[in-house]
């Protein structure tokens, strides 16, 4: 018998008042519009399963996905070793024979074509059929941030019916309620089913789905039986390594009414009063050992109770999204639906409920779908075979952006599963900077999913001489210990992985005729020079940016651990060497670091601006000269790409320009990107795009959130800057929750016109100069005990936290 308590009852919501509306949750968002594809269902998951509520009354159809569903395209192809012909390849760069140097790479690679890394791909379809004589009414949809749970509510001949899931955190499993506010009012079918994209408007891309599922999975058996449903199959390109395939259970649990097993794999229920579903899946490494067993074993013990299985997963998930809360006077607006938002939200008057309801939308896709792995293209979600750039780990940006606020955003944890992934590459890493390069260190590809191989070359694209990859990833590993403080961390993980990362630059590097280092070849993501018809190129600016991001971080990390006192020299030496940033006739930053190279601005990456990314280097922030460069950047690169762009492609650009500009100061310039971000790229279910309102896809759900963050606040070790690039259209606000490098919490800021309160908490104690955005007429402490001091200048104050014990400061402004 199913186990209903009395907040079970409240939380799914029987009544018996068919008029009374689906309430807005307090973090979350009210829809009137059902799925018309999979990317516009409700979203849920804890990290390893996804589930996708398209949120159809009758019937429905849930998407389940599991983190690790890379489907197997077989054994993965190792760059040969033709390092011994890169001097051919940096001759003909460096004679200006761009595209023959890329040809030449490419057909050493004995590659037919680009090779994707295998596919993110859906498990199955849960089917929902209702049974209905009559069209339902008062449709309404949520779901709430706080708990993940998704709700689908419609009223049928004077019943109201809801069904509400969610994947919980603490039992791994997806958990789904039905109910209708009468007695016995629920009769319905369930099954699982192959997912089958029909639900996709793109009718070609619906049939090559098709076909690579045809050609890719095998054995499906989909059963049922009194305990419920079981799925499973098996992958035809398995390879040693790969997941060989997959298995799904479903247990079924009925109050009140009966349901059977039929032939077909369904169960039937009629007439209950509730129906509760638990969904565990799974994929098999080992096609010998089947895991259907053990997940039915699993299943049963855990107790029929909806409202204590959800209370014990809101428990951690709650925590988690909780920590942050943004308030720039939404009000009364968060009661609207996404519809109505998504309509009057525009360019000249960004709807402010509209910017909290994405911002924690951001906050929580993310949360929900970094498990063991970080968020892929799609996070964690997926509804057909052939997924666009195989919804990979695409490094060269995509990933960058997804995790961007997941420092800054009070969850270092989720950071971990990053740099764990990352690690686990390494090996695959040192092979690409051998074999393609000849070179000690790691290189990290543009694009990864189950190996780190560097594959991402063709005739026209030269992905497999970009070199910062590494690098860049470099900065996360030190930025989690400035955040958090964790010199463990720093010791066994950073620390190590600095180290290879600059080995390689160590063996790539060579010097030019003007003694700077020469970075030969490399390509800046994935655009080709003004004056060139090649990606295939040298002196990329990101590639510059890169290194001496990693050296001087590399250098700092050796010092504070008092390792490396032999390298930190060589380090230092390799820094003096670095070309230097270049500035083009019209006053912008060059692209690449060579006067052979022209701009192409209209592009839609910002690799030149990598540097600003996430923060102010102290060369940049004392040149008038290159903060001016980098300023014309930003306006040109919107002028040029952004303006006139009504498709909207590749939405983590506006995320580069976003960041860039609040690392310069620059409010509006910040805000303008920010304009772009909310209205052009969320769907109704509050899913972020890849392109203006289509191609799903989680880049600025972690991407927009930083910018919006680093809008409020900004630090480096030792310093924290609160609104930094404020716009004038908030005038007044609030956030919580802001993590700063230094492991300091700003647990609350506000402002209103020039007076400012901020709370902060130190993990340890520390003196940390804060910035105000003008100069300081009046600082008090209100709240706790901090010794302050004059700084530099007159908007800074010193302050000395004690670790452990909160203050709070009054500041008024001149």
């Amino acid at each position: 018998m199913l186990i209903v308590s009395a907040i079970a009852l409240s939380l799914i919501g029987r009544r018996s008042d068919a008029s009374e509306p689906l309430p807005v949750p307090e973090r979350g968002f009210i829809s009137s519009r059902p799925a018309q594809t999979w990317e516009e269902g409700l979203i849920s998951g804890n990290g390893t399963i996804g589930a996708n509520v398209l949120s159809r009354p009758l019937n429905e159809r849930i998407i389940f996905t599991h983190e690790r569903l890379f489907l197997p395209q077989g054994p993965p192809t190792m760059p040969p070793d033709t390092s011994a012909r890169l001097f051919e390849i940096r001759k003909l760069i460096d004679r200006g024979l761009y595209k023959q140097a890329s040809h030449l790479a490419f057909d050493l690679s004995g590659q037919d074509d680009f090779l994707y890394p295998d596919p993110f791909v859906p498990a199955f379809d849960l089917s929902v059929k209702m049974a209905s004589d009559t069209e339902p009414s008062e449709y309404a949809r949520s779901l709430d941030f706080q708990t993940g749970e998704a709700t689908v509510q419609w009223t049928d001949q004077q019943t109201v019916f809801q069904r509400r899931l969610f994947v919980s955190r603490k039992d791994s499993v997806a958990v789904l309620s039905i109910s209708g506010s009468k007695p016995g009012s629920v009769s319905c079918r369930l099954g699982f089913e192959q997912r089958q994209p029909s639900d996709k408007l793109d009718a070609d891309e619906v049939q090559r789905s098709g076909e690579v599922f045809k050609e890719s999975v095998t054995d499906i058996v989909a059963g049922a039986d009194e305990f419920g449903l079981s799925y499973q199959n098996r992958f035809t390109k398995a390879y040693p390594g790969s997941i060989h395939g997959l298995e799904g259970v479903a247990r079924v649990l009925v109050d009140g009414g009966t349901h059977s097993a039929n032939g077909d794999g369904t169960i039937d229920v009629k007439k209950a009063d509730d129906v509760l579903v638990l969904v565990d899946l799974q994929v098999l490494y080992d096609p010998d050992a089947p895991k259907v067993d053990a997940m039915k074993s699993s299943l049963a013990n855990l107790p029929a109770d909806y409202a204590k299985l959800l209370g014990d997963h809101a428990k951690i998930h709650g925590e988690l999204f909780n920590r942050m809360r943004l308030d720039i006077g939404g009000g009364a607006d968060h009661q609207r639906t996404t519809e109505e938002l998504l309509d009057e939200s525009s360019f000249d008057k960004l709807n402010r409920a509209l910017v909290e309801k994405e911002f924690d939308a951001g906050r929580y896709n993310i949360i929900s779908c970094t498990g063991e792995l970080p968020p892929n293209l799609q996070g964690g979600w997926a509804g057909t075979y052939v997924p666009g750039w195989a919804s990979d780990f695409t490094h060269n940006g995509n990933v960058p952006s997804a995790i961007a606020a997941n420092l800054m955003g009070n969850m270092p944890e989720l950071m971990l599963s990053y740099t764990t992934y990352i690690e686990s590459l390494v090996p695959w890493l040192e092979v690409n900077a051998k074999h393609m390069f000849g070179a000690r260190g790691i290189v990290l590809p543009s694009r990864s999913t189950t190996n780190g191989f560097n594959n991402a070359l063709a005739p026209e694209f030269a992905g497999g001489f970009w070199v910062g990859g590494a690098g860049w990833s470099a900065h996360y590993f030190y930025d989690y210990y400035l955040y958090t403080g964790d010199r463990e961390f720093l010791s066994e993980h950073a620390l190590p992985f600095m180290e290879q990362a600059a080995l390689f630059f160590e063996d790539y590097l060579y010097e030019g005729p003007d003694g700077k280092f020469v970075f030969s070849p490399t390509q800046s993501p994935e655009n080709t020079p003004g004056n060139s018809n090649s990606q295939g190129s040298f002196n990329a600016t990101m590639d510059v940016a890169i290194a001496k991001d990693l050296l001087t971080n590399l250098i700092a990390a050796s010092n504070e651990l008092g390792r490396n006192a032999d390298k930190v020299k060589l380090w230092q030496t390799m820094l003096d060497k670095m070309p230097d940033y270049m500035i083009d006739e019209d006053g912008i930053i060059k692209e690449w670091s060579t006067p052979r190279l022209d701009n192409r601005d209209s592009h839609r990456h910002s690799s030149q601006l990598f540097p600003l990314y996430d923060g102010l280097p102290k060369e940049i922030d004392e040149s008038p000269e290159l903060r001016s460069a980098f300023k014309k950047s930003i306006e040109f690169k919107l002028d040029k790409h952004w303006k006139d762009n009504q498709r909207g492609f590749m939405s983590f650009g506006l995320v580069q320009l976003g960041q860039a500009s609040t690392s310069l100061g620059e409010s509006e310039l910040a805000y303008h990107c920010l304009g772009h971000l909310v209205n052009r790229f969320w769907l109704n279910n509050l899913a972020s795009m890849h392109n203006h309102r289509s191609l799903f896809n989680m880049d600025i759900s972690g991407g927009m959130p930083a910018v919006i963050i680093k809008m409020l606040v900004a630090s480096d070790l030792g310093k924290i800057k609160l609104l930094p690039a404020v716009p004038a259209e908030w005038p007044l606000g609030q956030i919580e929750g802001v993590l700063c490098r230094g492991a300091i919490e700003i647990q609350n800021l506000k402002w209103d016109g020039k007076q400012i309160s901020v709370s902060l908490l130190a993990d340890r104690s520390q003196s940390v100069v804060l910035e105000l955005p003008s100069e300081i007429a009046e600082l008090t402490v209100v709240d706790g005990k901090a010794a302050i001091a004059p700084a530099e200048h007159a908007n800074q104050r010193t302050l000395s936290l004690e670790k452990g014990k909160p203050i709070t400061l009054e500041i008024l402004m001149k």
